[in-house]
C-alpha cells in the first residue's frame, strides 16, 4: 500500500510540473505575441502621383478674321448679316475689282473688232486666240466671291474701319475648347487623350477635358521659370530663373455652359507613366522573389512586388503597390503574416 501512495504522489507531482510547464510556455507565447504585436512599426506611405499644373485660357475651337485684300479689289458686297448662322461653302462677301473690269472690256472691244471685220479675223488668227485667253484669265478677277470654310456665326464689327488692316468680317465656331502652355518639363509626360481636371479661375468651377493634340513646336516667347515647390507648373507670370519653352496643349472640354471665350483656366493632371516609389530598406527577398509588407486594416500583408531602381535610397514599383499603400519601411525577420500594427510611427 505504502508503495502504491508513493506512486500516486510522484505521478500527481509530475503532473502538476507538466501543467506547470504547459502554462508558462503558453503565458511566454502569449507575452511575445502580445510585445510583437504591439511593436511600433516605421510606417511609409506611398506618396501620390504628382501633379502637372498647365496655364490657359477658354478659346474657340475655330475662329477665321476676312482682312480686306486690296490685290482683289474692293469690298463689293457683303452677304450675311452680324450674328448670322452659316454653313459651309455659303458666300459670305463679295470682291469688286475695277481694274479688272475695265481690262476685260477693252480686250472684250478688241476681240469685238476683230470678229466684226472678215478680212481682218483672217489675218489676225494668232491674236484672236491671246485676247480669248486674256480674256478667260482676267473674267473671273472681277468678282471673287469669300465663302465660309466651315460651319460658323459671324462677327461683324464696325470698329477700325479706316485701319489699312481692316478686318470685314469674322467666322466663329462657337463649340470652345482650353489652349494651356506646358513647359519643356512636363511636355513629354503628357499624351494625347489624357484625361484632364479644369479649373476656373473667376468661378472656381471645374470640369474635365481631354488632351486633343500637344504642339511639337514651341511657342515663340520664351518664358522664365521661377522656383516651385509642390510639384511642377507652367505659370506664365514667372519672372525669374532659367529660360525655357513652353508647347501648346489644345483640350477639348464637354461642358460648354457657364464658360465663355477668354476665361482663364488650370489645367491638373498626372504623369500617367509614374511608377510608385518605395526606400529600398522596405524590400525583402523571400524564396528569391521580392516583397514587402503592406499595412492593410493595420495588419501585415506580404505581397509581392516587382521593382527596379530609381536612385541609391528609392526603388520604382512596376507591379504590385498603388500610389498611397502603407507599407513597412524597414522590415524585421519576426514578422509574420497578420501581425498587428498597433501605434505604428509614420516614416516618409
Amino acid at each position: 500500500m505504502k508503495n502504491k501512495k508513493n506512486v500516486l504522489i510522484i505521478a500527481s507531482a509530475v503532473f502538476i510540473i507538466v501543467v506547470l510547464f504547459a502554462v508558462t510556455f503558453f503565458l511566454n507565447r502569449h507575452r511575445q505575441s502580445v510585445k510583437r504585436n504591439n511593436m511600433k512599426y516605421e510606417v511609409y506611405s506611398v506618396p501620390e502621383q504628382q501633379n502637372i499644373f498647365l496655364d490657359g485660357q477658354i478659346q474657340y475651337v475655330k475662329k477665321t478674321s476676312f482682312f480686306e485684300d486690296a490685290a482683289k479689289g474692293t469690298v463689293d458686297k457683303v452677304n450675311v448679316e452680324d450674328k448670322q448662322h452659316v454653313k459651309k461653302g455659303q458666300t459670305l462677301f463679295t470682291y469688286k475689282n475695277e481694274q479688272a473690269i475695265e481690262q476685260y472690256e477693252t480686250l472684250s472691244q478688241q476681240l469685238n473688232g476683230i470678229e466684226a471685220d472678215p478680212q481682218a479675223l483672217q489675218q489676225a488668227g494668232s491674236q484672236k486666240s491671246s485676247l480669248q485667253q486674256q480674256l478667260n484669265d482676267v473674267k473671273d478677277k472681277r468678282y471673287t466671291e469669300v465663302s465660309a470654310p466651315f460651319d460658323g456665326i459671324v462677327s461683324i464689327s464696325q470698329d477700325g474701319e479706316n485701319d489699312a488692316n481692316k478686318v470685314i468680317l469674322t467666322l466663329i465656331d462657337p463649340k470652345l475648347q482650353v489652349v494651356a502652355n506646358a513647359s519643356e518639363k512636363d511636355v513629354l509626360k503628357l499624351k494625347t487623350n489624357q484625361k484632364i481636371k479644369i479649373s476656373v479661375y473667376g468661378t472656381n468651377r471645374e470640369f474635365s477635358g481631354t488632351i486633343k493634340s500637344i504642339d511639337a513646336e514651341p511657342l515663340q516667347a520664351q518664358i522664365s521659370q521661377a522656383g516651385n515647390t509642390g510639384g511642377t507648373s507652367s505659370n506664365l507670370t514667372q519672372s525669374s530663373g532659367a529660360n525655357i519653352s513652353y508647347y501648346p496643349v489644345y483640350i477639348d472640354i464637354g461642358n460648354q455652359r457657364e464658360v465663355y471665350a477668354g476665361f482663364h483656366v488650370q489645367g491638373t493632371t498626372v504623369d500617367e507613366n509614374e511608377l510608385p516609389k518605395i526606400p529600398s530598406s522596405s524590400v525583402f527577398n523571400s524564396g528569391g522573389d521580392k516583397f514587402v509588407w503592406l499595412v492593410r486594416n493595420k495588419k501585415l500583408m506580404k505581397v509581392p512586388v516587382e521593382i527596379e531602381k530609381y536612385n541609391s535610397t528609392y526603388m520604382q514599383v512596376k507591379s504590385g503597390l498603388n500610389f498611397e499603400d502603407k507599407i513597412i519601411k524597414n522590415p524585421s525577420q519576426g514578422m509574420k503574416e497578420g501581425d498587428s500594427v498597433g501605434t505604428a510611427s509614420s516614416g516618409s
